[in-house]
């Protein structure tokens, strides 16, 4: 039962709603007294950057690293001017001065030069960051440098691998009904009814089928919620190992799941209905009731004057509610 990623854009349908569910997630403790040190410390070794930062001019922090390196690296020269004017040689010194100073012009060009080479893991990890956050694009930084930038790197590039896997965990956990593994509504939303969509526009077959318990409120009602929930937990499990690995089980209520069929023909959806049927009418006899407990299922293809996913929807359910009123533990299937 796969989740189908690449149906990403969202869609409503009428009433629908999802349950929680965030078990498994770790939140990780809170350390004030840690992160309150840091950042003093953080802002007295930043003074320096602050000042630079402040500079309307060169915007760029490029910019700035090569404006220290240009100031540095000129002091020697001015130094020297200096030295010659107060001693009044300047005239006899030019030879010194024009050597001195395009050896200074040189030596600056080749630092700017090798600066911007060597900013560019700043550049590139920033970059990566940008690209994760606005558009989802997962870095390739390479990796396996010893020294700071190198370091950076290989963070940046970990630290977006494990923000993407829990997201992907959070992701996969909204997606699922907490008890029985199935999909929830949400899914059905966000994924289930683009799918639909694209195989409709794409003029391909979609099968559907609603399955409902037969007399759920009667088990309630007798033998309680937590027999009720056995009941619902044994039905999920029965429709997952009969239907196909491309087909979705979507529980859509508390007795009540749906199955989206991917490229299934009208036999297909008609053989997959009965099967289930008495898949669940064999299985669920088994669970230690005193009554046997069945299903009833409304089943429709994708016809092409559906105008949508609720139009083929719609006549599923009306065909489960015809199973039930022809006597329950039926698959009645759409025309």
């Amino acid at each position: 039962m796969g989740a189908g990623p690449q149906y990403g854009h969202r869609k409503k349908l009428n009433g629908c709603h999802a349950p929680g569910g965030m078990a498994d997630i770790t939140i990780l403790p809170y350390r004030p007294g840690k992160a309150r040190a840091g950042n003093e410390n953080g802002r007295r070794t930043l003074k320096f950057y602050s000042h630079m930062a402040s500079l309307k001019w060169p915007a760029s922090f490029q910019g700035k690293i090569f404006l220290v390196c240009f100031v540095s690296t000129h002091i020697p020269l001015l130094s020297l001017l200096a030295f010659f004017a107060v001693r009044s040689e300047v005239g006899g010194s030019l030879p010194v001065l024009a050597i001195a100073t395009l050896a200074t012009l040189l030596g600056t060009g080749l630092a700017f030069v090798a600066m911007a080479a060597m900013m560019e893991p700043i550049r590139r990890s920033s970059l990566a960051l940008s690209d994760y956050l606005e558009r989802g694009d997962f870095p390739d930084l390479p990796t396996g440098y010893g020294d700071e930038a190198g370091l950076l790197m290989t963070n940046v590039q970990r630290a977006v691998a494990t923000i993407d896997r829990q997201v992907g965990r959070l992701a996969d956990v909204a997606l699922t009904d907490d008890m029985t593994g199935a999909r929830n509504r949400r899914w059905l939303n966000a994924y289930g009814i683009p799918m639909f969509e694209d195989y409709k526009k794409a003029g391909k077959s979609f099968g559907l089928l609603v399955i409902d318990l037969d007399k759920f409120k009667a088990i309630n009602d007798t033998h309680g919620h937590t027999v009720g929930d056995q009941v619902i937990l044994a039905t999920a499990d029965i429709i997952r190992v009969n239907i196909r690995a491309t087909d979705h089980l979507v529980r859509t209520g508390g007795d009540e799941f749906c199955v989206l069929m991917p490229s299934a023909g009208g036999s297909d959806v008609a053989l997959a209905a009965e099967r289930l049927r008495k898949a669940a009418g064999q299985s669920l006899r088994g669970i230690g009731l005193d009554q046997t407990v069945t299903v009833s299922i409304g089943a429709a293809n994708l016809h092409r004057q559906d105008s949508g996913f609720l139009d083929t929807y719609r006549r599923a359910d009306a065909y489960l509610y015809k199973a039930k009123q022809d006597g329950r533990n039926m698959a009645a299937v759409a025309s």
